[in-house]
């Protein structure tokens, strides 16, 4: 000890300073519980939450490759798809011995994957218990599975199979119901067995089956179950929740830029976008964007050309200008002028497009599609594909024959006319001629070429106008089945989704 001598009083130093207490550490050490029981969780949250909508993406992306695979090698696609076979068997099914199910169509294309079974037969994570998936969006009971390479699950409804929407129809929430589509819709569990096994959910809303519309996605409500849709060449997000996960959480873009397809008589023939002036020419005009100069633009048909004379579209996708004065794509395929298809370059032979179809000439008085299918020619005149799908001399789709039945090419659907003068399609529908001469299926009302007329739902008439089944409101509003669409200034109708329409109701952006 040292005396030291401040302004005349004495005090005592000890020269060893003094530390921390006891009480001190403790409360330091409860401090920092306090703060991390705070911010762990959310931490993780959000980190899994990235990690979710990661694996979703890179499945979408398995998917999609699978079906591209089985387009180029088979010639089918979700559209085509037949009933799988049930539970254990579904493991034989193969697109190369004629089962043309999900199930044949992911054990011919899909590398790595393993059929695991029947809902309540897949194992959770520690391999004794069964697996138990927490979705309420849609019935999952009798749902198959398989697992991927990477450990995700892809479940489905082994009644899955037609799943198209029709030529020159685009996938909505109303399509899905109107062409009977739920069949058609699965899951993807993106960390396969392993918890929580809880579908994405919307935050403050309720989640529904829906392409078209979003919700709010939290860390709290996300899940690992994601609801998909297959359908023709695609496998898109089903429910608002998973769609909304997909893009971000709050639906700030469109997942496929597909949605939507937009009628040429209606498009802008000239914008303004990044900087540059595009074109609409032609192609299949997707999902728009609004520009900074308040004009709509999409993503597909609209082209300017670079300073080498190629043609880029609106996402920067370049169609280089060959010596024929024709566009050449990335994927082989080619444009005319105004970038309307011609044909492709597949695996070293020209595929000439014709009709509704990429065929082949052999010289022999047959065609060949890209994935092998034969049109064979018959004394009619017309062109019968492998698969029993007739066509004209131009490669229109006319019909098909199946089980000795003939049936006609109606807007989409092959139907036949039965003994009471009703449709009954290839795949068992059943279109009730009335009294107005129109046909019925459920709520929905076709004319005589089954173009749509109107719905009745919930008791109410709605028109189909455009692409939408709406009711006039009378106050200058028009209301769908679930959404509000209201005129604004420009004379439009603005879906309470943010999504866009003209006066007749066909598509145009998107705000």
């Amino acid at each position: 000890m040292k005396n030291l001598n401040i302004f005349g009083i004495k005090k005592r130093y000890n020269k060893f300073k003094q530390g921390f207490t006891l009480v001190e550490i403790l409360i330091t050490i409860g401090i920092i519980g306090v703060v991390a029981a705070l911010t762990i969780p959310t931490l993780i949250q959000n980190s899994n939450s990235k990690k979710f909508v990661a694996q979703l993406k890179k499945s979408l992306s398995t998917l999609n490759q699978a079906v591209i695979g089985a387009q180029a090698q088979y010639d089918i696609d979700y559209s085509n798809l037949s009933l799988a076979s049930q539970d254990s068997t579904c493991a034989s099914d193969t697109v190369s011995g004629g089962k043309l199910s999900l199930c044949g169509l992911f054990n011919n294309t899909l590398a790595g994957q393993t059929y695991l079974g029947k809902y309540g037969n897949v194992k959770a994570a520690n391999n004794t218990t069964p697996y138990k998936a927490e979705v309420s969006s849609i019935s999952i009971d009798n749902f198959l599975f398989f697992s991927f390479a990477d450990g995700a699950f892809v479940a489905f409804n082994p009644n899955m199979k037609n799943c198209g929407i029709g030529i020159g129809n685009s996938l909505t929430t109303e399509v899905i119901e109107e062409k009977g589509l739920t069949n058609c819709i699965g899951f993807i569990d993106v960390n396969g067995p392993t918890p929580p096994n809880r579908e994405v959910k919307c935050a403050e809303e309720s989640t529904i089956i829906s392409v078209d519309k979003t919700c709010k996605v939290t860390n709290g409500s996300m899940g690992d179950i994601f609801p998909v849709i297959f359908h023709d060449g695609h496998v898109h997000p089903a429910t608002n929740a998973a769609l909304s996960a997909f893009l971000g959480g709050n639906g700030k873009e469109n997942p496929n830029g597909s949605n939507n397809d937009e009628n040429e008589e209606v498009a802008p023939k000239m914008v303004t976008f990044k900087g540059g002036e595009y074109e609409y020419l032609g192609g299949n005009n997707k999902y728009s964007q609004k520009d900074s100069e308040g004009n709509y633009i999409s993503d597909g048909g609209y082209y300017k050309k670079d300073d080498n004379g190629n043609y880029v579209d609106a996402q920067g996708k370049v169609f280089t200008k060959n010596a024929d004065g024709n566009y050449v794509g990335s994927d082989g395929s080619v444009y005319d002028e105004n970038m309307n298809l011609l044909g492709q370059n597949y695996k070293g032979n020209w595929f000439a497009f014709k009709g509704d179809v990429l065929v082949r000439d052999m010289g022999n008085g047959t065609y060949k599609g890209k994935g092998g299918m034969t049109y064979t020619k018959t004394n009619e005149g017309l062109y019968k594909r492998s698969d029993g799908t007739y066509f004209d001399e131009n490669f229109n789709t006319i019909g098909k024959s199946k089980n000795n039945n003939w049936y006609d090419f109606k807007n989409g659907l092959f139907v036949r006319e039965d003994a009471n003068g009703n449709y009954i399609s290839d795949s068992g529908k059943t279109y009730t001629k009335n009294t107005d001469g129109n046909y019925v299926n459920g709520k929905y009302v076709y004319d005589s070429n089954l173009n749509p007329v109107g719905a009745t739902h919930n008791g109410v008439w709605y028109d189909y106008k455009g692409q939408l089944y709406v009711r006039d409101m009378g106050d200058g509003t028009y209301k769908g089945f679930s959404m509000t669409y209201k005129q604004n200034e420009d004379g439009n109708y603005e879906r309470s989704d943010g999504n866009v329409y003209d006066s007749d109701f066909y598509y145009i952006g998107h705000k």
